[in-house]
């Protein structure tokens, strides 16, 4: 196997995880609407995610997505 197959292979997984994180966390509806607003911005999303993130494990980014998904669903319960 060359080393872009496994590069490949790598990346799909990734896409694959995260894809069942946000669809989890936000339900498909919403986590579609994310991935469309992430293709219709402009310059490096991937950088932008990046730097974003950088500094924080898988663990602590859950977490706000998590606390995220909380305060949206309070917010829509009191309007």
């Amino acid at each position: 196997m060359s080393t872009t197959t496994l590069i490949h292979a790598e990346a799909v997984s990734i896409i694959r995880e995260g894809w069942k994180l946000l669809v989890e966390q936000l339900g498909l509806q919403k986590a579609t609407r994310f991935v469309m607003l992430l293709e219709r911005g402009k310059g490096d999303t991937v950088q932008e995610i990046e730097a974003y993130w950088s500094n924080m494990s898988i663990e602590e980014i859950h977490k706000q997505v998590v606390t995220w998904k909380r305060e949206t669903e309070k917010k829509q319960l009191n309007h």
